[in-house]
């Protein structure tokens, strides 16, 4: 391919992409990990903010110098379920073959790869039926920290349930990347000694409780070991919602980071942010929450990041200067007042 060629390809990417975020201003966004990557939120519940188990499902991108002019775009789909069905190898083959077969050299696929995928899951992933009868009971019953049991895990699964060791070199990561849902239930990590937790004091909120739950981890094994011992706990793992978010520093100093809502749309995001504003590194944090009965709208998200911050500062992962910057911030504004 030559230079002509290359220039024209980086024209039709820009254009591309600038339809593509007008299109979709909340869900395609630039990938902050290269200047050519992208990531698009495919959500089908879209509105239905109390699903627990929204059809949503993430798709990064990676547009090479030679799209389109020769090359297709190079893609992952980084979600291991949309809903409550799990994304296979048979849908990640259904889903390969309809790409390659909408790209033609020269021609921009973006858009029509967003189409058909949108119109694939609408077909293949029923929506899920949410409007159960919930036990008010036990919706109302907020644990006390004291009965949490943190250190003595209450579940000891049977030898018969065991899952064998895994290597981690034959392990597929763009399919195995750490989830709350994947970790519920008998695995291998169970077995593993995890690295020390520390759970912090419960945040109460119109009786909505959380509890932030930090530990140091340097590699996405530690991350799945620490996230399934909680999970041991019976009342951690029948929680509302479980937020998880991680940042490890890798020995080239590129940053690992990921995180998981478990239903509470956006709030994995938010902590990952709050976690990257305060430059953590080599951590995870999983944010427990138990619904109240009251819904506290945008206040939720305040509450998980405050109890997250809190628990990190406890632990000693924020720098001073954070600690000093938020200290003048307060100043600032009781001085306006």
């Amino acid at each position: 391919m030559n230079k002509e060629q290359e220039e024209e390809n980086r024209q039709l990417q820009e254009d591309e992409i600038t339809a593509l975020e007008c299109i979709f201003p909340d869900s395609f966004k630039r990938d902050a990990s290269s200047p050519d990557a992208f990531m698009y939120t495919l959500n089908l519940d879209e509105g239905q903010v109390d699903l627990r188990s929204p059809r949503k499902l993430v798709l990064r991108f990676f547009l090479p110098p030679t799209y389109p002019n020769q090359d297709m775009p190079i893609y992952e789909i980084s979600s291991i379920y949309c809903g409550t069905k799990k994304i296979d190898n048979d849908m990640m083959d259904a889903i390969d073959a309809g790409f390659q077969s909408l790209f033609q050299p020269t021609e921009v696929v973006l858009y029509e790869w967003i189409s058909w995928l949108t119109d694939y899951l609408e077909e293949h992933v029923k929506p899920v039926n949410d409007e159960e009868p919930v036990n008010n009971n036990d919706k109302l019953t907020i644990p006390p920290i004291e009965n949490l049991d943190l250190q003595d895990h209450d579940y000891d699964p049977p030898q018969s349930d065991l899952i064998p060791e895994v290597d981690d070199n034959e392990e597929d990561e763009a399919h195995d990347r750490p989830t709350v849902r994947s970790l519920m239930g008998p695995n291998a990590y169970h077995h593993e000694s995890p690295p020390k937790i520390f759970s912090s004091e419960p945040l109460l909120d119109r009786k909505s409780s959380f509890i932030a739950h930090i530990a140091q981890v340097h590699n996405v094994h530690e991350v799945k070991v620490v996230v399934a011992h909680l999970l041991q706990n019976k009342k951690i793992a029948k929680a509302t919602h479980n937020i998880l978010a991680y940042r490890i520093t890798m020995p080239d100093g590129k940053v690992l980071q990921d995180n998981d809502d478990d239903g509470e749309s956006a709030a994995g995001g938010r902590l990952s942010h709050l976690m990257q504003i305060l430059e953590v590194e080599n951590v995870v944090v999983v944010v427990t929450r138990w619904f109240g009965g009251i819904h506290l709208g945008p206040d939720r998200f305040k509450d998980i990041n405050n109890v997250a911050r809190k628990a990190l500062d406890e632990c000693g992962y924020i720098n001073d200067k954070h600690v000093k910057n938020k200290q003048q911030h307060k100043k600032n504004n009781n001085h306006r007042k």
